[in-house]
């Protein structure tokens, strides 16, 4: 296992645990965003300020903006319904949002490529029948 994929699996742990904590956190959506958000920023702010010099100048500003503004709202909706889900019904809400994340890079993937495979189209069905087969 290469260090890319160890960086994967350990963004994954640490992406599918803390929505279920913050769950349990009792704020209400947009004040676990603005939480998240800072606290999120102070851990990051140390790391970012070592390495701020290289690519801060030349970095597409518009295409930062336009991510930010996006995840902002992802980062609305998803704690909106994190305050707004029972514990029961947490990780259903969890798995469908993950599927479609999962399914957005998929097809960029094969809009990239200019082509969809059979195989391409299998693993989107199946991702979608796995998906309705764990929150059922």
């Amino acid at each position: 296992m290469n260090e890319l994929q160890i960086k994967a699996i350990l963004a994954g742990l640490a992406f599918g645990i803390w929505p279920l904590v913050m769950n349990r956190s009792g704020l209400v959506g947009n004040v676990s965003s603005m939480a998240f958000g800072l606290i999120a920023t102070l851990g990051v702010l140390p790391f970012a300020l070592r390495s701020m010099g290289g690519s801060f100048p030349t970095a597409n500003w518009t295409a930062v903006v336009i991510a930010g503004l996006i995840g902002a709202c992802g980062l609305l909706f998803f704690n909106g319904m994190l305050a707004k889900a029972t514990p029961q019904n947490v990780g259903l809400m969890f798995v469908t949002m993950i599927v479609v994340q999962t399914a957005i890079p998929a097809l960029y993937q094969v809009v990239m490529n200019g082509e969809l495979s059979l195989r391409k189209a299998a693993g989107f069905a199946l991702a979608f029948a796995s998906a309705y087969l764990l929150v059922k």
